[in-house]
């Protein structure tokens, strides 16, 4: 049985969509080693408020931000066998 148009275009969908979640677990790791580092726990409501592209939420708020992307690398895991971030490896073209 020959797959389908519609069934090729899944394939190729979840391809690039695999691709763009590697790519950004690549990003969220780097975030979260950044933000330990640059010390960004420190950030008060007062330091978001003087950002206008931060003024509408708090320090709390942010630090949920960065527990979600932290829970969501987690999820995804590393270049590990078994991990979800292998099996999704295993459909994309290139590493990205």
């Amino acid at each position: 049985m020959s797959a389908l148009n519609v069934q090729k275009n899944i394939l190729s969908k979840m391809q690039q969509v695999a691709t763009r979640q590697l790519v950004l677990q690549n990003e969220m790791v780097e975030l979260v080693a950044m933000w330990t580092a640059e010390s960004m726990n420190n950030l008060t409501d007062a330091d978001l408020a003087e950002l206008q592209e931060f003024a509408h939420i708090t320090a709390s708020e942010l630090q949920q931000a960065k527990n979600g992307m932290d829970a969501i690398s987690t999820a995804i895991g590393a270049y590990a066998a078994g991990t979800p971030a292998t099996k999704l490896l295993k459909i994309v073209n290139s590493v990205p």
